[in-house]
């Protein structure tokens, strides 16, 4: 069921005063722009980048 983003802005204002936000302002602006790629778009393997496991990431930020 679509919801007008003008509803979801309301929700996102009232909801921010609450102890524990389940969404915020920010999170509606965020969702006001497509951010999906293009099927037709290269990839992570196409433009030569490898992806890595949040694993490996953390262990290269603590040495």
């Amino acid at each position: 069921m679509p919801v007008p983003f003008a509803m979801w802005s309301m929700l996102a204002t009232a909801t921010e005063f609450l102890p524990a936000v389940s969404l915020t302002r920010n999170q509606v602006d965020l969702m006001r722009r497509d951010n999906v790629a293009a099927v037709d778009l290269p990839g992570l393997e196409e433009l030569g980048i490898q992806s890595r496991g949040i694993e490996d990431v953390i262990r290269m930020h603590e040495t």
